[in-house]
């Protein structure tokens, strides 16, 4: 059994008992160091391997020589006045999610130890900022400076970090496990790319959520929606039959992103046995070992053991291969395709290797005016190609689908607020029951209704930024060092009574426009904030409000008796998703 010495104060982890994790470990032979010794990876006590430590059945494995390494650190907040929660040896603070839930958490340490607080990952300093002032200054205004992580919660120092000096804070934090050498092609998505290959690649893609191309996805979205009202009409019929609701919106919302982005007709409805389909849901069913192996183990063990991801990688190679396999295609072809691929695929050689594309559009400027952008790198190669591909889909399918169950659910159990809805969209449509992507954008109580289920049900829980220089946070007397990692709890902030009165309630009245004046900034932060907001985040908003428009224009919907209430919720990495809805 999987076990760490009780010299550790850890207590059994006989639970752990995966046969993944002896097999992956077992193989591992790290190196004889003397510094590194009782840090044992198998009982043989060869295999060693520094900052990390796991043992099997020798409990005497883990000595206490190995106690100094294992809380190395520990007395880094304290040193600078920070609170926060009590780490373990040798895990810190990352077994928490594992023992409470993640959004508990997030609203209990905010509660606990303030707006500014400090965790560990291993025994790696986290600072989380809650301020929005300082929010604003990382990630808009400083947003470019990787060693501990700071938590705040404080919106005026959340300001400081997204927007006043995100140039200080251009490092974007991702899941260890993405970023290079882990993996080859998932870390050049643009969540995981920093400096100029983000701002290269950001400037090519941005013209894909134009409004202009947003008005052409605008009828392929129409056409995918209408397979998601043929398969809920049966269930308006009178039979009193429930529906899923996050099934059903997951395969609008797969239908709709397969469309736009790769000119892929899909219909999850019928063929759950779709690749696209079974591929899609591997995706989004990480496994809880692998998770806790990637924040464990350092990059080059999780190399080495050949875990670069926290799913299996056949289902992204699935993803990979269709990619390479449309864009072989529409190479042979003269025709001209309006969708995401379209975009990028509308190119011409920057130079004589084919592994880059030169894109015709005017978008140097844009590279130019974000800060050390050079007019010629209007570039893209084949591997950003397939990880960006892969990531419009993945970041938008799940969420977008999760975003408006949660949203239906909220208005079957306010059915006056879902009566207001219906009244304003029945005012706006046309005689035919349509309604146009002007239109859309002017109902101003659809707006609310989304913003809000985006607030109380944020799919993200929290973000990160790395400072790329050392970094005085605001008038705190806390001094960032280079590498520093500082995490935003968005869900966290987003449940602080502070900032939204009786913050777990559904209220879409909070963003009416009478009531902006209310509102603080960078506190709502459900696509991120400063020059890193999510770049789909436009298309997300528009297939949640397209869809919720003719589903309510049609259906009333109600609870039933086996409805949860509250809901029941799940985390999945760093977002979290209804258990059923």
């Amino acid at each position: 059994d999987a076990c760490i010495s009780d010299n550790c104060g850890i207590g059994d982890f006989s639970a752990i008992t995966n046969k993944d994790i002896k097999l992956a470990l077992k193989g591992y032979k790290g190196p004889k160091n003397e510094k590194f010794k009782g840090y044992c990876l198998h009982p043989d006590r060869e295999s060693c391997i520094p900052n990390e430590i796991t043992c099997f059945k020798d409990k005497d494995c883990c000595s206490d020589r190995s106690s100094p390494y294992l809380t190395r650190n520990f007395n880094h907040w304290s040193k600078k006045g920070v609170k926060g929660p009590k780490p373990i040896p040798g895990f810190g603070n990352i077994l928490s999610p594992f023992l409470t839930e993640q959004i508990i958490l997030e609203k209990d340490w905010i509660k606990k130890y303030g707006k500014i607080y400090g965790t560990f990952e291993a025994n790696k300093p986290i600072l989380t900022i809650a301020d929005p002032a300082l929010i604003k200054q990382i990630m808009a205004t400083d947003s470019h400076a990787n060693k501990p992580i700071l938590t705040i919660a404080d919106p005026a120092l959340i300001k400081q970090i997204m927007a006043t000096d995100s140039h200080v804070f251009n490092i974007n934090v991702t899941d260890p496990i993405l970023q290079a050498p882990a993996h080859p092609i998932l870390s050049k998505t643009l969540v995981a790319s920093n400096g100029q290959d983000w701002r290269r690649v950001r400037s090519l893609f941005s013209p894909a959520f134009s409004t202009s191309k947003m008005k052409t996805m605008f009828a392929q979205m129409r056409e995918c929606l209408t397979l998601l009202l043929n398969n809920l009409e049966p269930y308006a019929m009178g039979t009193g039959r429930e529906v899923e609701l996050k099934t059903m919106y997951g395969n609008y919302t797969m239908d709709a992103i397969a469309t736009c982005a790769f000119g892929t007709k899909l219909n999850g409805y019928t063929d759950a046995s779709n690749p696209f389909v079974v591929n899609a849901t591997r995706v989004f069913t990480p496994n809880p070992v692998r998770q806790l192996l990637s924040m464990i183990l350092p990059p080059f063990v999780l190399k080495m053991i050949n875990m670069r991801h926290i799913v299996h990688e056949s289902a992204h190679e699935f993803f990979f291969e269709m990619t390479r396999r449309i864009m072989n295609e529409r190479k042979k072809s003269d025709v001209k395709y309006n969708d995401f691929m379209g975009l990028v695929m509308s190119a011409e050689y920057s130079d004589q290797s084919s592994d880059h594309y030169k894109n015709p559009m005017d978008i140097n400027s844009n590279i130019t005016n974000e800060k050390g952008g050079n007019p010629g790198d209007s570039y893209i190669t084949n591997e950003e190609i397939l990880a960006n591909s892969w990531d419009f889909f993945t970041t938008g399918y799940e969420t977008t689908a999760t975003t408006l169950a949660f949203a239906t659910y909220e208005l079957s159990l306010q059915q006056d607020v879902q009566q207001k809805l219906y009244e304003e969209i029945q005012s706006s449509v046309d005689s035919d029951g349509e309604v146009d992507y002007e239109l859309i954008q002017k109902m101003p109580f659809l707006d609310a209704v989304v913003t809000e289920t985006l607030r109380l049900h944020s799919i993200t829980l929290r973000v990160g930024r790395m400072a790329g220089q050392d970094y005085k946070l605001g008038d705190t007397g806390i001094t960032l060092e280079k590498g520093q990692t500082v995490e935003i709890p968005v869900y966290g902030i987003h449940h602080c009574e502070e900032f939204y009165p009786n913050p777990s309630v559904f209220d879409p009245k909070r963003f009416l426009p009478e009531n902006s004046h209310k509102l603080i900034p960078y506190t709502y932060l459900p696509f991120g904030g400063g020059h890193r907001t999510c770049i789909g985040m436009r298309f997300a908003i528009m297939l949640i409000k397209l869809a919720l428009v003719h589903v309510m224009l049609r259906y009333r919907f109600v609870t039933s008796k086996n409805t949860d209430i509250p809901v029941l919720l799940k985390q999945a990495g760093l977002s979290h998703t209804p258990e059923r809805l």
